[in-house]
């Protein structure tokens, strides 16, 4: 998803192309539901006919690259576009049993046709829903498996013909290969979810309950913001589009309450990544994790427990600090009464959130609960009459239920080229080795280029993609050098989501900057400085795995203890050096000793962070002690609101 993506100029295609358009995106939602009700279709079928409605979607309701100047060309290209989708796709639905049986290898004049056109097809619908930066990805994956045999000593491989390197794009090894598969299987039934709380009403209630929880706090309008985010983020995977859903109400209101338009902006872009970390859905990346690794859902969902309080308290520590140091009154908030109407979209977002985690707990497959909280929360919505949908409102749950999930499905198909490119050439071996050798044994260098490649490639991806590219490409080296699996799969996941806010390519801060109006390097600027904590919190469990809960036994809960409360204090102290204050503003030495210390206690050993805390807190509570008599913080004191 690009700048332009996120703030599009004016766009309409042709009353046609449209329709067409919502049929497919209503066909897809349909298409999964029945796959996951009545009958499961062999992968080829799921995936190929799941890849065409996204396709054909795609090319009728997202502007070409000639949309501006030549409509009427663009819609024709559109045309010719679609009609190549159905062809290409249509002879793969109906060949593929011959090709795997037959052909695998050995393609035809028709196989090789289908290939390539298959491949450009994709990669201009990247175009359409990402922008050139996944298309500069995967068409350099091509150009690998095609020259790479030019490249020197480890980097180059054996050679592929242009027939097998098409081959390799267009199979179950690359574009329907498993990126494709874990969205198919798993991503597109949580969309069609998200979909249904949003046009239930469900989802305004997170706003409503954020700010109801806020009232009354000095630092109210934004601990709303990371509240309302973080819940609505945890259901909407995608932390730009919620930024431009939540922000739109939660940024002027930072403003009005006398936040800087940068930092207001900053803790919206920031807050909305959290949603994704922040069990028990994660934005479907527990789901996804699950899939792909058989660890437990339940196994995540604990071990996501303690960093995401982590993440939240450091990002509304961060404000508290900052509304003291602006000496910002207490705000009212939740002036909207809890009437029928919310009573009601309450209602139905806590049928939809029981039924969801009772079926996970009980053991049935993520794809068949998000299906039964899909249907309940219909349900429950039809029977309430403030939340009752019209029939004008359940064709728009199946058109958005498609529609929504557009993005991941196409750019996943596009990653699947550059793990395709990754598997059969043996870069990922030649990739992990460098990582492994370039630390030279250090577990911190070969963990910092990890996450380097990890925030550096999920740049400009939706974040499912972003984490099942680098797992493959990054994973194995970080598991190489001792790291669980578990620890390894949320550490790339993690930076995947941080890449949303990471320069030059920060997603959601650009969705921030475009409601703000200030200039996206500031607001940039800003979420980095807030997320210090998110960006440290990785190695912290890989050096203290005790914090993701896999051991809750009462002999494992005193080292569980020890683990956390440092973690909480630094925390603390990290945000409070990043504002600069704390009852008080803070001299530049004690900010350096306060934030020195917090990196300290997140990542060492218990003794080195009960020292490191120690400092934390006695010059935090110096702090204290010295701030002016009567002034609003000494008045305040003790409340960190």
């Amino acid at each position: 998803m690009s700048p332009s993506i996120i703030n599009p100029p004016t766009w309409n295609p042709s009353p046609a192309m449209r329709g067409l358009g919502l049929m497919a995106c209503a066909a897809l939602t349909l298409f999964v539901l029945w796959t996951t009700v009545a009958v499961r279709y062999p992968s080829q079928i799921m995936y190929g006919a799941s890849l065409m409605l996204g396709l054909i979607a795609t090319f009728a309701l997202k502007p070409g690259p000639l949309a501006h100047r030549y409509p009427v060309i663009d819609q024709g290209i559109s045309w010719l576009l679609i009609a190549l989708t159905l062809a290409t796709s249509g002879y793969y639905l109906k060949e593929y049993v011959n090709i795997a049986a037959f052909r695998e290898g050995l393609p035809n004049s028709q196989d090789r046709v289908t290939y390539v056109i298959g491949t450009l097809l994709v990669l201009e619908g990247a175009r359409r829903v990402e922008g050139w930066a996944l298309v500069a990805i995967s068409g350099g994956a091509i150009a690998y498996l095609l020259f790479g045999h030019w490249l020197p000593g480890a980097l180059g491989h054996r050679g592929l013909f242009l027939d097998e390197v098409f081959e390799v794009s267009y199979s179950y090894q690359g574009i329907y290969g498993i990126a494709l598969g874990a969205v198919v299987d798993v991503v597109l039934m949580f969309v069609i979810l998200g979909a249904a709380l949003r046009h239930s009403g469900a989802g305004d209630f997170f706003n409503f309950l954020s700010l109801r929880l806020a009232n009354g706090r000095r630092s109210g309008a934004a601990q709303a913001a990371i509240l309302g985010s973080a819940m609505f983020g945890s259901v909407n995977g995608s932390a730009p589009a919620n930024v431009m859903s939540t922000g739109v109400l939660t940024i002027p209101m930072m403003k009005r309450a006398g936040y800087q338009g940068r930092f207001a902006g900053a803790v919206e872009a920031v807050a909305s990544c959290s949603g994704q970390l922040l069990p028990p859905i994660m934005g479907v990346g527990a789901f996804i994790m699950a899939e792909i690794t058989g660890i437990p859902y339940p196994s995540i969902l604990l071990a996501a427990i303690v960093p995401a309080f982590l993440y939240l308290l450091a990002l509304s520590a961060a404000v508290a600090f900052e509304a003291g140091r602006l000496g910002l009154a207490p705000e009212e908030t939740g002036e909207e009464p809890f009437d029928r109407q919310r009573l009601s979209q309450g209602g139905v977002l806590l049928s939809g959130f029981v039924t969801l985690i009772g079926l996970l707990l009980l053991g049935y497959s993520p794809t068949w609960c998000g299906m039964s909280a899909a249907v309940v929360v219909m349900i429950v919505a039809m029977m309430l009459p403030a939340t009752r949908l019209t029939l004008s409102g359940m064709r728009d749950v199946l058109v958005d239920g498609g529609r929504d999930g557009l993005a991941v499905l196409v750019s996943c198909a596009a990653i699947g080229i550059v793990i395709g490119a990754v598997s059969v050439t043996g870069l990922g071996v030649t990739l992990n080795q460098a990582i492994v050798g370039f630390g030279q044994g250090n577990l911190v260098l070969a963990l910092v280029l990890a996450a380097f490649c990890s925030i550096l490639l999920g740049m400009g991806l939706p974040t499912a993609a972003s984490y099942l590219m680098v797992i493959f490409v990054a994973g194995p080296a970080i598991l190489e050098l001792g790291v669980g699996l578990l620890q390894t799969h949320l550490f790339v996941f993690y930076y995947a989501v941080l890449s949303a806010i990471t320069p030059p390519v920060a997603l959601a801060v650009f969705a921030a900057a475009a409601i703000t109006g200030e200039r996206t390097l500031g607001i940039a600027l800003s979420a980095l400085r807030l997320s210090v904590v998110a960006f440290l919190l990785p190695f912290a469990w890989v050096f203290h795995p005790e914090i993701n809960l896999q051991d809750l036994s009462f002999g494992a809960l005193p080292g569980v203890v020890a683990a956390v409360l440092p973690m909480i204090v630094a925390t603390v102290g990290i945000s409070a050096a990043n504002v600069g204050f704390c009852c008080r503003r803070l001299k530049v030495a004690e900010r350096l000793i306060i934030a020195i210390a917090g990196v300290v206690a997140l990542t060492q050993g218990v003794l080195i962070s009960a020292v490191a805390c120690v400092a934390i807190i006695g010059l935090m509570f110096n702090a204290r002690r010295t701030s002016a008599p009567g002034s609003l913080t000494a008045k305040a004191k003790g409340r960190m609101s």
